[in-house]
């Protein structure tokens, strides 16, 4: 008889890697319990920011796997044109460095979620949040959770922590850093969708650097691409840096567009904000709703284009970029990343520029990976140092402040989801004692089968 608190896999955490891991450990046959505060997956996925890196700066595809196939079921219910390419980094390289962009519906990504997790025989515990955990000898035995039925204890065989901000990890007692060397970590920011918007004379004003500056610069980017709404291709995404007051006063965004005058906007910025401390997210929420509104409104009154633009969403919390990372049994690390390493351990691919918003407010750091390639993400840096059953996937996991400026990418967060997942689920199969214990090369295999990029020759297979 089964026990209806005993679970092969629990996920705690349903955004982005927490989907990913869900899925991949149901899809492998365990018996798999997701964790997730809101009513919905996706975390960051449903606030309308698009999916970056799935492609490396050469040109090739890097993650695949899981994050393809939820990609390819948003697709088929008429909820993104796919992955978009002919963006072009300024990095200095000798080779052009190349973007691409993948934007989607979030309300169409929740269900296509949804959908993934009901096939694979995901248990969703929605609405719920952790509130104790339990450990022996570093071992997890029981975490309890609280939600309208009121408090419960639940038990699993291995634990993955998809919380992004290592909530599991933390109150498990295992290691963490939190930011820079001086503990700093990178400003915060509230995704929002404005509508009504003519994007064309958005891009024109740009041009005559009007309310606009820096056309020219290495940050600005113009993509042009198909949209779910329309039969000729538009403005799918724009970055660069905006004079919304008219004045010197300068604001850094991207904006990104899948349907016809709907443009989703990463601009606003609050610094000082550690997403793993409640009052620092209470100030955060107060302070970038009211920067939303007085932006937009400046936008209304000086920026062509935005005349008649309307808010129509805000994200239901503030995004956070960094809080804490567990430190794990490795730390990726900038040369890692910047040099293209691989690992005998590599589990996932990441390729997106080491992208750092200034914990002080200043501009936005930008590295670029030598010529343009990908990294390998090791194994050993989704378990926190000495942990028995505990996995991480996600922004969370074991990398340097400046190696997190990459890994925390979702594209790159759904692929070291897949990888937990699975790793769970086989590490639950065959009993096994500790996450370490893993038998490496099966597990790659069985990634591998599933689709997942891990080495060089997949992506030239590709």
């Amino acid at each position: 008889m089964i026990e209806k608190n005993k679970w092969d896999v629990i996920v705690v955490g349903g955004g982005t890697a927490g989907v990913t891991a869900a899925a991949a450990a149901g899809r492998q046959g365990a018996r798999t319990l997701l964790v997730e505060k809101y009513g919905f997956p996706g975390g960051v996925a449903a606030h309308g920011i698009p999916f970056l890196a799935f492609f490396s700066g050469d040109g090739h595809q890097v993650v695949a796997g899981l994050a393809q196939d939820l990609v390819d079921r948003i697709a088929a219910l008429g909820g993104t044109p796919g992955h978009s390419t002919g963006g072009v980094w300024r990095s200095g390289q000798e080779q052009p460095y190349q973007f691409a962009i993948t934007p989607y519906d979030p309300e169409i990504y929740k269900v296509a979620a949804m959908d993934l997790l009901s096939e694979a025989g995901v248990k969703p515990l929605f609405h719920t949040i952790l509130s104790d955990v339990l450990v022996q000898d570093q071992s997890i035995k029981q975490i309890e959770v609280v939600n309208k039925d009121g408090k419960q204890w639940l038990t699993a065989d291995f634990f993955i922590d998809a919380t992004g901000d290592g909530d599991l990890a933390a109150a498990a007692g295992f290691p963490f850093r939190r930011g820079n060397q001086d503990g700093r970590m990178q400003n915060a920011s509230l995704m929002f969708t404005l509508c009504q918007v003519d994007l064309e004379a958005m891009v024109a004003a740009m041009e005559e650097q009007h309310g606009f500056s820096g056309w020219n610069e290495w940050h600005t980017r113009l993509i042009r691409g198909a949209k779910l709404d329309a039969s000729q291709p538009g403005v799918i995404h724009v970055a660069g840096h905006m004079h919304p007051w008219l004045d010197d006063r300068s604001l850094t965004f991207t904006a990104v567009s899948a349907r016809e005058g709907c443009v989703s906007f990463n601009i606003t910025r609050v610094t000082g904000v550690d997403g793993s401390v409640n009052d620092d997210l209470v100030r955060a929420e107060w302070q970038e709703r009211h920067h939303m509104v007085e932006l937009v409104a400046a936008m209304r009154q000086n920026i062509p284009g935005f005349q008649q633009a309307i808010i129509a969403y805000a994200a239901p919390q503030i995004g956070i970029r960094e809080s804490r990372n567990i430190i794990g049994e490795t730390i990726l690390t900038q040369d890692d990343v910047v040099l293209c390493r691989d690992f005998a351990d590599t589990i996932a691919r990441g390729s997106y520029p080491i992208d750092i918003h200034d914990p002080l407010g200043g501009k936005t750091q930008f590295v670029f990976l030598k010529n343009g390639g990908s990294y390998g993400i090791p194994y050993r840096a989704l378990i926190p140092k000495g942990a028995q059953n505990l996995l991480v996937a996600g922004r969370c996991l074991s990398a340097s402040h400046e190696a997190h400026g990459t890994t925390r990418i979702m594209s790159t967060a759904m692929a070291t989801g897949e990888a937990a997942g699975t790793a769970a689920a086989l590490l639950a199969d065959c009993k096994a004692e500790t996450a370490l214990s893993i038998d490496i090369q099966l597990l790659r295999r069985t990634l591998k089968a599933n689709g997942a990029i891990l080495d060089l020759e997949d992506i030239r297979s590709m």
